[in-house]
């Protein structure tokens, strides 16, 4: 499994955050653009990842919110606090961010039907490749877990890159999956990060 340490910090500062490699592509047909992650934990305010692909987008069909955007060229964020249930963050270039809830791929609610804190995703073009910053409120975590994040706690997460639909699809994570099929909907094979 593995494990990341991502920074308490009061601002954000990338410089300062280590990048952990988006490279197994257990049932890749195509080479996976390479990809990073990077993350932080804003002081009592929000996690924050940031995901970078060394290609641009080559697809961004997608532009309303929990759409199918992993058809697209897509960079996505799950996570979860008990182990169980977990939120994933999936988002495309047009940062038309689907985000839901639940224990498996089947059983899940939409946040935006939840009354909570919304997690945000910003996509931005770059000179060679794209990055989307998901940006999760303190808020999310405490009303779907009951718990604030603080220095020396940790939680799962797997990171993505995928394109379903995209010229070449891909499907890359950062922690392996053990699956015959490609489904990142699995937080038994969720790595760790633990906020120092």
């Amino acid at each position: 499994m593995n494990t990341y340490t991502i920074h308490c910090l009061n601002s954000i500062d990338w410089t300062v955050c280590e990048a952990q490699a988006i490279t197994q592509c257990r049932w890749s047909p195509n080479p996976a653009p390479a990809a990073t992650v990077q993350g932080l934990y804003l002081d009592g305010k929000a996690l924050v990842f940031r995901i970078v692909s060394s290609a641009p987008p080559c697809r961004a069909e997608n532009t309303e919110p929990d759409s199918a955007v992993w058809e697209d060229s897509c960079l996505e964020c799950f996570f979860s606090f008990d182990g169980i249930n977990y939120v994933n963050l999936e988002s495309n270039a047009n940062s038309a961010l689907r985000a839901s809830y639940g224990p498996d791929r089947h059983d899940r609610a939409f946040l935006k039907d939840m009354a909570i804190p919304m997690p945000q995703a910003e996509a931005k073009l770059l000179d060679n490749g794209w990055e989307m910053i998901f940006t999760i409120p303190v808020g999310t975590v405490e009303a779907i877990w009951g718990l604030s994040p603080k220095s020396g706690d940790s939680f799962s997460a797997n990171f993505y890159s995928c394109g379903d639909m995209t010229p070449a699809p891909h499907y890359a994570s950062w922690n392996t999956v053990e699956t015959e099929n490609p489904d990142f909907h699995r937080p038994e094979y969720f790595g760790k990060i633990i906020i120092k």
